[in-house]
């Protein structure tokens, strides 16, 4: 049986590979059951990827990350507590946690639902085109010290500005996952700005 993933918005991706000219194999993503080289399992060293953004799929190789899984939850549970943001997800990408909230999840909107209640309000087909955009990153700077820097969503002249660094994961989550979803969050220094 060839392995298979469904993203969040229901699409079944199957995993072809083809012989490279060097003696290797190139990996490509099909919808068809019934392509041929399919196969059976992820091979050792790649890893599937579902695009927080738009859900799109993708197959690559390993990316190395020095992040705890307990580090990752740290940031998941001080979102669950101190955000408005129901609706988001907490993902780990290369050193980086990162926080991605649902479209429907902007402070400008005043609205923060469930993904039940964004269902229940634009039809089940909402996954089709429902987007989480990124807002928010812990990034490991210094793996041998765990200094973390916090990076957060900035505007058109600026695509991200780090806001603080510190050796306590658990206070700088606290402490900025409150904002998150807030419009509290772009009131944070801006390199070369006065405020």
């Amino acid at each position: 049986m060839p392995f298979s993933y469904t993203n969040r918005c229901g699409a079944q991706h199957f995993f072809k590979k083809t012989a490279t000219k060097k003696g290797g194999y190139r990996y490509y993503i099909t919808k068809k059951a019934d392509d041929t080289d399919l196969i059976d399992e992820v091979p050792e060293g790649f890893e599937v990827k579902e695009m927080p953004y738009d859900g799109k799929v993708i197959i690559r190789k390993i990316i190395p990350s020095q992040i705890l899984s307990d580090e990752a939850a740290i940031v998941q549970q001080a979102m669950e507590r101190q955000s408005p943001v129901k609706d988001f997800m907490v993902r780990v990408e290369g050193d980086a946690i990162e926080i991605h909230i649902s479209q429907f999840s902007h402070y400008h909107d005043e609205w923060y639902p469930t993904a039940a209640e964004v269902e229940k309000s634009f039809g089940k087909n909402v996954a089709l085109w429902k987007r989480y955009d990124w807002i928010l990153s812990f990034v490991l700077a210094d793996e041998n010290l765990r200094i973390w820097s916090v990076i957060r969503k900035a505007d058109v002249i600026y695509d991200a500005v780090e806001i603080e660094r510190s050796t306590n994961l658990n206070i700088l989550s606290e402490k900025y996952c409150y904002h998150v979803g807030r419009a509290s969050l772009i009131n944070f220094w801006i390199p070369g700005e006065d405020w």
